[in-house]
């Protein structure tokens, strides 16, 4: 039976924590720059007061926006980066900025009630997203709005440029083959951009969404997707 035990990839970019190194270095440091700076784009700074960010910790949405209207900036992920989230009271005096450990979260004894939920490349990794979202949306006051960044994965465009950071990222991350990385992708992005959109507009209607590169709405020849959704536009069914 040992032979059809689940396969072990390298894991030496989780295990020494060079998530940077790999995400944010050559053509995807330009890539998610945009990405970031899309999450903003006519967003009013009225939501900018108290905002929870989901998977941010190793590289906050909080560097690439205007701080001056917020008050509190709460971090949600793993407690590797509990030092360097908290270490951000340092540089940004004026914020409160917080962290919560993913896996001790508890919603319902959370009393802080959020203006914006912001989402950069993590809705992707829940399992169960539609249940887990859902029970993030009691975090939010009802004139909050949620900020959601998506890789258009799978897609013509994601798939290309997955392979071409194979060769910029093999050393990292000690792959021995492109197979290798595509069951590591496999494993890591649990449910798809496409199949997050369907769920997104069963719940909210009047999302806006941008489509980048391309900005054809096409989820499928894009790299990203950028979507606004505002609470009051939930459906109450």
């Amino acid at each position: 039976m040992s032979k059809y035990k689940k396969a072990k990839l390298p894991n030496s970019v989780y295990k020494n924590n060079n998530y940077l190194k790999v995400t944010y270095s050559g053509i995807s440091k330009l890539l998610y720059y945009f990405n970031h700076k899309l999450l903003d784009l006519n967003v009013s700074e009225f939501y900018n007061e108290h905002i929870i960010e989901i998977g941010g910790g190793a590289e906050e949405h909080l560097k690439y926006m205007m701080s001056k209207k917020i008050k509190s900036y709460t971090i949600v992920d793993s407690k590797i980066f509990k030092k360097k989230v908290l270490d951000l009271n340092k540089k940004y005096r004026n914020i409160d900025v917080k962290f919560l450990d993913y896996k001790q979260i508890n919603i319902l004894k959370n009393k802080t009630k959020y203006t914006r939920l912001i989402a950069s490349h993590s809705f992707e990794h829940f399992g169960d997203f539609e249940n887990d979202f859902l029970k993030l949306l009691p975090l939010l006051r009802k004139n909050s709005i949620l900020s959601v960044a998506l890789p258009c994965d799978p897609g013509m465009s994601w798939r290309f440029l997955q392979f071409i950071s194979y060769f910029n990222q093999k050393k990292l991350y000690e792959w021995k083959s492109l197979k290798q990385k595509d069951l590591d992708d496999a494993r890591d992005h649990l449910t798809s951009a496409q199949n997050i959109l369907k769920i997104l507009r069963f719940y909210f209607f009047n999302i806006k969404k941008i489509f980048f590169p391309f900005f054809i709405p096409i989820v499928e020849i894009n790299i990203f997707l950028i979507l606004q959704l505002k609470m009051k536009n939930f459906y109450k069914r």
